[in-house]
């Protein structure tokens, strides 16, 4: 695409030195149309499955506070993946239908700022990474629920974008009576010679992974800022909740401790520890993905540019 926009530029640049008023107005004129479709687009795509593997846990604790919880699966809020931006409008959207359902208990709202982006602070290279790469996206916004089924944009597929996230809600996991125990331990309460800035995590996940052979488990802990102020975002916000400030690895161990670095707040002091269990489906060897979005050919408005371009060419000879 940087090829064909550049060769553009190039046609541009000789018509405009050496064409009249006309040749420069219409030249100026093809070379908006070439820009705007070739943006990517930001509406809405239909809710499709992501074919990756399930997402799910969500058990949290402040950083500063000792906590023990053990739930089943099924009882636990979905868990919402939200990519997003501070510079993205539409994403606001999707994110108040998000925070409504979170406030019902339905889920459990993640914030997946895009990084790194100039335009943007919240995000973490490693835990935006981990999103795109899993979900195979670039531009915000899209949800992912409970890892196995996504919807990019905002326009809604049905009466409304809350109708949309409820039915994708309701895809089941499939996880049986799989039961999960969580616990975290500040230094203030472990009794034991742990660093500052440290905190101990204990997982126990009761799953038979047998019945799910072409499944790999990573057990993840998710730091989570509840509340962070950004008053240069494009979108205008100034409050962003839920953002994904780190992702540390426990490994691939159904049940387990560890002790872990606490990273920084973006500001503030309400740091929360989340245990999430992903699963992922193994690539094959020599197995390439591709990002749809990149590798993508110029669509049907290109070629309506394209021939936009013709007509001028064919303008600018008669004159």
């Amino acid at each position: 695409m940087a090829k064909f926009i550049n060769a553009i530029y190039r046609w541009f640049l000789s018509n405009v030195r050496n064409g009249d008023s006309m040749r420069r107005l219409l030249t100026i004129v093809v070379i908006f149309l070439i820009l705007a479709m070739a943006m990517p687009s930001t509406h809405a795509k239909p809710a499709e499955p992501t074919n990756t593997g399930a997402v799910f846990g969500g058990q949290h604790s402040l950083i500063e506070n000792l906590t023990t919880d053990s739930s089943p699966i099924d009882q636990l809020p979905a868990i919402a993946e939200d990519f997003t931006a501070t510079w993205c409008d539409n994403c606001l959207q999707a994110e108040a239908v998000l925070d409504d359902l979170e406030s019902e208990g339905l889920v459990q709202k993640y914030e997946f700022h895009r990084s790194p982006d100039h335009e943007d602070p919240l995000g973490d290279d490693f835990a935006s990474a981990y999103l795109t790469q899993r979900y195979q996206i670039s531009v915000p916004p899209v949800v992912a629920f409970n890892g196995t089924i996504k919807k990019a944009g905002t326009l809604p597929d049905s009466d409304s974008l809350e109708s949309d996230y409820r039915a994708m809600i309701a895809t089941p996991l499939g996880l049986g009576d799989a039961l999960s125990s969580f616990a975290w331990t500040p230094k203030a309460d472990c009794n034991c010679e742990i660093p500052d800035g440290f905190g101990i995590i204990n997982w126990n996940l009761d799953l038979d992974m047998s019945l799910y052979p072409n499944m790999i488990l990573n057990v993840n802990a998710w730091f989570v800022e509840d509340t962070a102020q950004f008053s240069d975002g494009g979108n205008g916000a100034g409050s962003y909740h839920d953002i994904v400030r780190n992702i540390t690895d426990l490994g691939s161990e159904l049940s387990g401790s560890a002790t872990i670095e606490i990273p920084s707040a973006y500001d503030g002091n309400d740091l929360e520890v989340h245990l999430v269990y992903v699963m992922s489906i193994p690539e094959a060897p020599g197995e390439v993905i591709s990002d749809e979005n990149e590798n993508s050919i110029p669509g049907f408005g290109v070629l309506i540019a394209l021939g936009a371009i013709f007509c001028a060419a064919i303008l600018s000879r008669r004159n």
